[in-house]
């Protein structure tokens, strides 16, 4: 990556790494809700996003590397994208199949749609990195800023999920 986005990711890897430990409140605010009911809806929603955070986190630290040549970071933005499609897919499946019942409409779209297009953006722009094109350095940043917001939606979906869904 060029020395031009140093700053930017440093904000956006700062802004993931903080919202991590934000989410560790969250899951505190979990301990009250009934554990079959919080078991079964983790993987769906609390797992996908906290890993959205860390991907954000993870291409961020990569983009700041210095002198990182663009096939190792094309290979350190494809990798942990491809594992997030696999867990937005998955969330989507369990939603789908009925496996977990969604609250809310929203949700297909939130936890499973969107998250996999963001993705999906971001695997097309690791291997646009990798080969080093110049739309790339641009495009992995609008994929990321997306991540990082669609996690503080979601994040915030499940804080005032719980808070209003604690036994007693």
């Amino acid at each position: 990556m060029s020395e031009a986005w140093e700053t930017y990711y440093l904000m956006v890897g700062s802004s993931a790494a903080a919202l991590i430990g934000l989410l560790f409140v969250v899951i505190t605010l979990s301990g009250e809700i009934e554990p079959a009911r919080a078991e079964g809806a983790q993987a769906t929603f609390m797992t996908p996003t906290v890993f959205h955070f860390v991907i954000v986190f993870a291409i961020s630290a990569a983009a700041v590397a210095p002198e990182l040549a663009p096939p190792l970071m094309g290979a350190a933005t494809v990798v942990p994208a491809a594992i997030g499609l696999f867990f937005s897919v998955g969330a989507l499946a369990r939603l789908s199949t009925g496996r977990i019942a969604a609250p809310h409409w929203t949700d297909y779209l939130f936890y499973g749609a969107l998250p996999a297009g963001c993705y999906f953006w971001i695997l097309g722009s690791g291997i646009g990195i990798a080969f080093d094109m110049a739309w790339a350095d641009g495009s992995i940043a609008i994929g990321v800023l997306a991540l990082l917001l669609l996690g503080i939606r979601d994040a915030w979906d499940l804080a005032t999920w719980l808070t209003y869904h604690k036994n007693g």
